[in-house]
């Protein structure tokens, strides 16, 4: 099965009563409907971790199963320098995305990109696809928490909640520094914990922790961090870079991408996905794994984000 094949088939994915009532009130209270105040950005809680200015070595390492599955847009391996960020320890959870919803988001224009919003009226989309919190995904049927990753978001989606919580989509060497580089060893890991793969480590399609056909609660497997201290770079869900993709998938972007602060090319079709998922093993795990093919228009029961800042 090819590789775009596979990934189509695993990422299948108040009002309150105030009675009033004084002197000479009548029987029957008078009664006051007060809205809810839709929550802000100012109450949303997002754990972040701090990456501070410095270079690393992005790309297929060499080493283990980066070189066995060695992927030409992976190379070559490249010095990249990055100004101090922040990005986010967890994916954005639907607890945190329910927010975006409840603050009317998606009725405000502001927090979209042009194209984003002239497809969020096209679509008439209100929440991102598999919102249900009771999912059957294949086999298994589960209950989605507030503490499960946000799915079925569009970069579109994705790019917009970042703008509203202060932020934006980790641009890949954002996403890739905070994944994989070990500043006190100066070594790049081929996957967040290390060199080599062990399926208990993260939510996978050979992973026998949890079941298949569903997320992990975020940070389910809290001992398998990345050397920055980020949960579930490999694993759970695929997740939104800010990058737009080379337009031609062959073509080897890191041969002439910038060694300082890269934001990726200009323009292209195709926007950048990270990470792996739980329908994935241990080749689509890889921190420097790359996946292109996929519209800002994208989305599946295997594809959420984290922020950056």
């Amino acid at each position: 099965m090819s590789k775009r094949k596979r990934i189509a088939v695993y990422l299948i994915a108040a009002l309150s009563v105030v009675p009033l009532c004084g002197a000479g009130c009548a029987s029957k209270p008078v009664v006051k409907k007060v809205s809810a105040k839709p929550p802000t950005k100012s109450s949303l809680k997002i754990d972040m971790i701090s990456i501070p200015a410095g270079s690393f070595m992005m790309g297929n390492s060499g080493v283990g199963n980066d070189k066995k599955y060695a992927n030409p847009t992976e190379l070559p391996q490249h010095s990249v320098t990055l100004a101090a960020y922040s990005i986010g320890k967890y994916e954005v959870t639907r607890g945190q995305y329910k927010q975006f919803i409840k603050a009317g988001c998606y009725s405000n224009k502001s927090y979209w990109s042009g194209e984003g919003w002239k497809w969020r009226v096209s679509e008439k989309r209100t929440e991102p696809n598999y919102w249900a919190a009771k999912q059957t995904w294949g086999k298994q049927t589960f209950t989605q928490t507030d503490n499960h990753p946000v799915v079925g978001v569009t970069y579109y989606e994705a790019e917009a909640f970042c703008k509203w919580a202060g932020g934006h989509l980790p641009t890949e060497a954002q996403w890739e520094r905070a994944a994989r580089w070990n500043s006190k060893t100066k070594h790049a890991n081929v996957y967040p914990w290390g060199d080599v793969w062990d399926a208990e480590k993260c939510n996978n399609w050979d992973d026998t922790v949890f079941p298949r056909y569903q997320t992990t609660p975020v940070g389910s497997y809290s001992s398998y961090a990345s050397p920055s201290g980020c949960q579930d770079m490999a694993g759970n869900v695929w997740e939104w870079c800010k990058d737009w993709y080379l337009s031609n998938y062959y073509s080897n972007y890191y041969s002439i991408s910038p060694s300082s602060d890269p934001q990726g090319p200009a323009s292209g079709s195709y926007r950048v996905l990270r990470g792996g998922g739980w329908g994935y093993s241990d080749l689509y795990s890889r921190c420097a794994y790359r996946v292109s093919g996929y519209g800002p228009d994208f989305y599946n029961l295997g594809v959420g984000f984290r922020i950056a800042r």
